[in-house]
């Protein structure tokens, strides 16, 4: 392994909390529901992701998509004021973000053992680089390694953005190792661009049928460190 790259949101910040203080200002969830309500969310925001980032949707109408469909699937009727009330609230404290703690030593041991490391997210590029800033990412991962598709004009799952990285990188795919969350956009991309992919399933998502598989699968943060060292 000569690179790492890692996925941003879900992967290296624990993306469920910000979105539950936003649902807790307007509504009584229960920790239960707490979870799947979370899922919904997210795969109702990948259902108008490409739309929004061509244009096709506005980024508000999206956001007030995703989230009256989320909280439909489970019994909550919200007016488009309220689903944007809490939208709002959810990027306020998307800007209170905190890293994961085993990502410094995760950062420190690649840096130590001459591992490059990157980040590829999908989202608007100020959005995203105010989360990157926000965790201090930079401290660890220059700015040359970092791809945010509302800045490239490229989203995951598409080959090319891995490629992109891949180009400034200077190393072959089967050298890169790619670490995230989603199935459809980390693991199909880096797999479809010929890298090696580490699923980070720790929501406990049931993995599609896919001609694409993950090199390995791990369900919580702190089996990230010991795989690494493993590779």
């Amino acid at each position: 392994m000569r690179a790492m790259i890692f996925d941003l949101d879900d992967t290296l910040y624990d993306q469920i909390q910000p979105f539950k203080r936003a649902l807790e200002r307007h509504l009584a969830v229960s920790e239960e529901q707490l979870g799947p309500l979370y899922l919904a969310f997210r795969h109702h925001a990948d259902e108008v992701f490409e739309a929004a980032a061509i244009g096709k949707m506005s980024l508000k109408d999206s956001h007030i998509y995703r989230m009256k469909a989320a909280l439909a699937d489970f019994g909550y009727q919200v007016s488009d004021a309220l689903a944007l009330t809490i939208q709002i609230d959810y990027d306020y404290f998307q800007g209170q973000l905190e890293l994961n703690p085993i990502f410094p030593e995760i950062f420190d041991y690649c840096k130590t053992q001459g591992i490059a490391m990157g980040i590829i997210t999908n989202g608007p590029h100020r959005h995203q680089l105010r989360k990157i800033r926000t965790l201090k990412l930079l401290d660890w991962i220059p700015m040359e390694h970092i791809l945010i598709s509302g800045q490239v004009g490229i989203t995951k799952p598409n080959p090319a953005i891995f490629q992109l990285l891949e180009e400034r990188l200077g190393l072959p795919g089967g050298q890169i190792y790619y670490v995230g969350d989603s199935f459809d956009n980390d693991v199909v991309g880096a797999k479809s661009s010929g890298w090696r992919a580490v699923w980070f399933n720790h929501r406990g998502r049931q993995a599609p049928l896919s001609s694409h598989q993950p090199d390995y699968v791990v369900d919580e943060w702190a089996q990230l460190l010991p795989l690494l060292k493993t590779l």
